[in-house]
């Protein structure tokens, strides 16, 4: 079972801001980290995204197309904002189960945490290179929490509602 944990605090981010940014498939896009991303809301809270990325370490093109279930658990008192969220309709993931935290530090910084508890792969040939699926998701991760930090660095997340 794969554990994947990314925090980090974001200046210039205000929490309510972004969790409203969160259901505009416009915010998906900008901060992808994949090469090309298209984003729309078929339902409140069901993001139906096509994404075209390249595995770097093994130079494997990729094309996903599924849907991301957000699901508003609410403000838990101390601990932030929580959002779970789950893929369906995938054909190259079989699951990818975990949730989102978004707690307030200040009016205009926020710390925002991504925990994946579950991620498993469907065919035979991407899990044999499970690791390095569990690697890129990581990246992945990574990258998108980093490009919202830049864009909070140069623009409002207010622009996206």
């Amino acid at each position: 079972m794969t554990k994947i944990s990314k925090v980090l605090e974001i200046d210039n981010c205000n929490d309510g801001t972004l969790l409203k940014a969160l259901y505009k498939a416009e915010f998906w896009e900008e901060i992808n980290p994949s090469k090309k991303m298209e984003a729309k809301f078929t339902a409140p809270n069901v993001l139906h995204t096509k994404i075209y990325d390249e595995v770097d370490l093994i130079k494997i093109p990729i094309e996903m197309e599924g849907e991301l279930i957000l699901s508003d658990k609410g403000q838990d008192p101390g601990k932030g904002h929580l959002i779970e969220f789950n893929v369906r309709n995938n054909k190259d993931i079989r699951e990818l189960e975990g949730r989102i935290r978004i707690k307030p530090l200040s009016p205009n910084k926020s710390k925002v945490g991504v925990f994946v508890e579950t991620f498993t792969l469907s065919s035979d040939v991407l899990r044999s290179i499970a690791g390095v699926g569990d690697l890129v998701l990581q990246n992945k991760i990574s990258e998108m929490l980093r490009n919202i930090e830049k864009y909070c660095k140069i623009k409002d997340l207010k622009d996206f509602l």
